[in-house]
């Protein structure tokens, strides 16, 4: 039966009263008779909020039913109780086909909340880490995943995005790919992929590289020796042919020392550990090189903050430093500037390297960090670049948690920036 308006209920009301004291009018009594059937309402009102209480205490048992106002309110519940078993049940649809849709992922899955605790995982992270239902529920993640690796990772993705790779809990032989995805405001998804294959070949290509890279060295070396010997030996006719074999053999071995150089910063076991680096001295040394290498044929300016040191690994942080100095170095022409700044800033120890040379394409810059890229052939070959130095530069800068920021103007000049996290600053 459809509910009765407001307005109705307030008709009805009002007649009912006027029938009371109609009623207590003719018998003579009509303030009696009007306490004594208002004192039945309210009884009545009262009988059915105890049957509401007792329902609402065991919702298990079917809401009775009645007429009036109260058959409406009880109605009305009976709708949203029904509402709400058709909601669980299509939620309990959904959670049921996604349980069934992640146990089909090969790669284990797992949802944690806010404060990094296990709620739910796939049959795959079970099998992964050993896990069991319901032992396992309700735990830290990091007291299932025990790596402190992955418990500073963890703490960091809830601030920013970013992979991890780490071996599995108790299999070293296997490596994983860890990535997290939000998925509620207070709830977030682990993905663990398995990428011991990718691994092991990434380590092969590393190894080829480093023994191919050493064993061509000794020869190298071998024939750079015989050709400077050639040279100031030969004819006017063979002396143009042996130069540039000469400088070829050079370039091959730059080549050859920036592939080493790489393989050793992207080892996975780094023989470097992290120090309070002296950041100042590092740069003076620097500046004693690029003032050899120059030659008076620049005007080099060296800012240094002696007091501001960095923690990190001192022979990485060299390398990195060097490559973007000698870059300044090789693509300004003579009688340029490059400046050097190392400074603090509100974002954190800065390093600013700056020429004035012939700068780079705006088209050029976002690839400038990728292996081998160099922005024209003709200007690599008369620089002498490998197409390595900013690659090595960028993967310093990420071990540091640090980022590079790249302008150029072509023709005017370039500016390279490194900027390291606040926490890695000691003075």
């Amino acid at each position: 039966m459809p509910s009765r308006s407001w307005k109705f209920r307030a008709a009805w009301l009002m007649l009912a009263a006027a029938a009371v004291l109609i009623a207590g009018w003719i018998a003579g009594h009509p303030g009696r008779i009007f306490l004594a059937a208002f004192i039945t309402y309210a009884l009545w009102h009262l009988i059915h909020i105890l049957i509401l209480l007792r329902w609402l205490q065991n919702p298990a048992k079917k809401l009775s039913g009645s007429y009036g106002i109260w058959a409406d309110i009880f109605n009305s519940i009976c709708k949203l109780e029904q509402k709400n078993v058709t909601q669980k049940e299509r939620y309990r649809s959904m959670i049921h086909d996604f349980q069934t849709l992640t146990d089909a992922f090969p790669d284990a899955t797992l949802v944690i909340d806010e404060k990094s605790n296990m709620t739910w995982f796939n049959r795959a992270a079970g099998s992964l880490l050993d896990l069991s239902d319901p032992d396992d529920i309700g735990l830290p993640v990091t007291a299932l995943i025990r790596n402190p690796e992955f418990s500073e990772w963890l703490s960091g993705q809830r601030k920013e995005d970013g992979k991890l790779e780490m071996p599995a809990p108790g299999r070293d032989e296997t490596w994983l790919d860890v990535s997290i995805v939000a998925i509620r405001e207070n709830q977030s998804l682990l993905i663990l992929r398995d990428i011991s294959e990718l691994h092991n070949v990434e380590r092969i290509r590393r190894d080829f590289v480093t023994n191919v890279s050493h064993e061509l060295r000794t020869p190298l070396t071998v024939m750079l020796g015989y050709l400077e010997i050639f040279q100031n030996r030969a004819e006017d006719e063979l002396s143009d042919p042996l130069r540039r074999m000469h400088a070829q053999a050079v370039q091959m071995q730059l080549m050859l020392d920036d592939f080493l150089e790489l393989s050793r910063l992207q080892a996975v076991e780094s023989d470097g550990e992290e120090e309070v680096a002296d950041i100042a001295g590092l740069l003076r040394q620097l500046q004693e090189q690029a003032e050899e290498i120059s030659r008076g044929k620049h005007q080099l300016r060296f800012e240094i903050d002696s007091k501001l040191a960095l923690f990190g690994i001192s022979s990485d942080l060299e390398s990195a430093f060097r490559n973007l100095i000698v870059n300044a170095l090789k693509y300004t022409p003579e009688g340029g500037s490059i400046s050097v700044r190392w400074t603090d800033s509100s974002e954190g120890p800065t390093l600013r390297v700056v020429d004035n040379g012939i700068g780079i394409p705006a088209r050029e810059i976002p690839r400038l960090t990728e292996r081998f890229y160099r922005v024209g052939s003709d200007r690599g070959r008369k620089s002498g670049g490998t197409g390595l130095g900013l690659a090595i530069v960028k993967h310093v800068l990420n071990e540091h948690q640090a980022r590079l920021e790249i302008s150029s103007e072509y023709g005017v000049g370039s500016q390279f920036v490194c900027i390291f996290p606040s926490e890695r600053k000691r003075i």
